[in-house]
């Protein structure tokens, strides 16, 4: 049996040697790239809290080096070139990364208006609302509903599937396995977890992880509606294919359509979906995948933010 916690350091280490190889040649912005040739075909469903289907793994074996393989070809050819051949913007940009870690600048947070304080406390009495909901079946089963989590002091909003055991028993949104590595992703892209907003399309948690039913989206989504237009994200981020196919209005979508692709809301917020944190955990391979995809989601967010 594999070790969660190995999975989830192993994870974030091949996250930041990709950040740091990605500076060391001195990638100053954030590019919009596509996944990498050989990248495995899109799982037919996608994981929800911590015990869903996996992608699928096909095509997973490549013949490109990993990334340690990388970073050493990286490293040897640096060393073979004359020292006075490399530009002295090269050597600027190495000891900037150096000095910054194996993560992106973090980014700044928005200021407090009247508006925001206003929309906080709006959201606190929804949030009361659905602690008491019974619009649905799941009301039944559920230890404590999961609202939401973060200040929204940064304009950006992830939305998962449903709340898993550890999110039940908390009533908190990811907290287990997928959230702490969600954690990882989001600092690592230079956000602050505590300062986004994260809400899930359901509220309570279906029995045994199951997906949602049709009846219970119908039922709960009302409430996340109304957490979009009292937060007023710049951008979305659609954790997995429920989450992706509600934002975008694309009901018999795939993941692999969805993902990466800047669509747009109902009401013109831009949205990104990407894999599911759980689905991740499951199949390592789409871990380049998801840093692209957060990469696009930061340089989304700092164009919007920037536009005013």
């Amino acid at each position: 049996m594999s070790d969660p916690k190995r999975e989830l350091a192993e994870i974030a280490h091949d996250l930041g040697e990709w950040l740091r190889l990605d500076q060391e040649k001195g990638r100053r912005g954030l590019p919009v790239t596509a996944p990498p040739p050989g990248t495995p075909a899109p799982p037919a469903s996608e994981a929800q809290g911590s015990t869903s289907a996996a992608p699928s793994a096909r095509g997973s074996a490549t013949t490109k080096p990993t990334v340690p393989a990388k970073a050493a070809a990286s490293r040897a050819k640096a060393s073979s070139r004359p020292a006075a051949s490399a530009p002295a913007a090269s050597a600027k940009t190495t000891a900037a990364s150096a000095s910054r870690g194996k993560k992106l600048d973090k980014i700044e947070l928005e200021p407090i208006t009247a508006a925001y304080t206003a929309s906080l406390e709006s959201l606190k009495v929804l949030g009361e609302e659905a602690s008491t909901c019974k619009n649905c079946g799941l009301c039944e089963t559920r230890n404590k509903v999961v609202f939401s989590s973060g200040t929204a002091r940064t304009k950006v909003m992830f939305v998962g599937e449903a709340p898993g055991a550890d999110e039940d028993r908390q009533g908190l949104p990811f907290v287990g396995r997928a959230g702490k590595l969600l954690d990882q992703i989001i600092d690592a892209v230079g956000f602050d977890r505590e300062e986004i907003y994260v809400a899930n399309i359901l509220k309570c948690r279906p029995p045994n992880n199951r997906d949602p039913k049709p009846e219970e989206i119908e039922a709960c989504t009302p409430y996340l509606e109304q957490q979009i237009e009292l937060v007023k994200p710049r951008i979305i981020c659609a954790l997995g294919r429920f989450a992706g196919q509600f934002l975008t209005d694309q009901p018999k979508a795939s993941m692999g359509s969805l993902r990466g692709k800047v669509a747009k809301y109902k009401d013109g917020t831009p949205v990104l979906p990407i894999y599911h944190p759980a689905a991740l955990l499951r199949n390592p391979n789409w871990k380049r995948v998801v840093w692209e995809d957060v990469q696009i989601l930061r340089q989304e967010y700092l164009r919007l933010r920037d536009q005013g």
